[in-house]
């Protein structure tokens, strides 16, 4: 993988409140933006990050591989940092990046952060949020794609310290030609159905 400094990145680094949701449709480089801006914030200062999302196997499939993807190429990837069985990775200023899912109880009631990732946040019940981000002393991460309005609508955003950017595949700098022109495809078939009509709102333009 060949890292590139997206305008999702510019945008997310942009936001100046507390609470980050980060509303987008597919192929927009939500995970790999947000987790470029964070281990940018742990190269710099010593921050406790938490990455969660609803089971460790989608972390493995999505954050942890983007995670391992981008330290290496940008050659920050050290093998004695990382620690498989706990999913922590240690930088060398004494930062921990660590992955849990939202699935255990103990993790969500246990130690506190200074930085917090929820990924895919409409598959994560309310409760558990909540328990996680009155245990984060700093900045509060939210993304996900925009299937339907849920908590972080309703509850998230009415806060004074939350703010909301909506990202699309057009926000994507190292997006491969081929899926774009496969994603804008569907721009023309939601003139043909509701199905792709509502596709497109979604998975194109990043709205509800």
């Amino acid at each position: 993988m060949e890292f590139k400094y997206t305008n999702a990145i510019h945008r997310i680094r942009a936001l100046k409140c507390r609470k980050k949701v980060i509303q987008g449709g597919t192929s927009a480089g939500k995970t790999i933006a947000i987790l470029s801006v964070l281990i940018s914030m742990a190269a710099r200062n010593k921050l406790d990050v938490s990455v969660v999302s609803e089971t460790i196997p989608h972390l493995r499939r999505g954050c942890i591989k983007d995670f391992q993807k981008i330290m290496e190429s940008t050659k920050r990837w050290r093998d004695a940092h990382w620690n498989k069985s706990l999913l922590v990775y240690t930088f060398a200023n004494g930062s921990t990046i660590e992955f849990f899912s939202a699935e255990s109880e103990a993790k969500l009631r246990g130690a506190r952060r200074n930085v917090l990732y929820v990924n895919e946040a409409n598959n994560i019940d309310f409760n558990a949020y909540y328990q996680l981000a009155i245990r984060t002393s700093g900045d509060i991460f939210i993304d996900f794609n925009p299937t339907s309005e849920f908590w972080a609508h309703t509850e998230v955003l009415k806060e004074p310290d939350a703010e909301l950017i909506i990202l699309t595949y057009q926000d994507n700098d190292g997006l491969d030609e081929g899926i774009k022109k496969d994603i804008e495809l569907a721009r023309e078939k939601a003139k043909t159905s509701e199905f792709w009509a509502n596709w497109w709102q979604v998975m194109g333009l990043g709205q509800i």
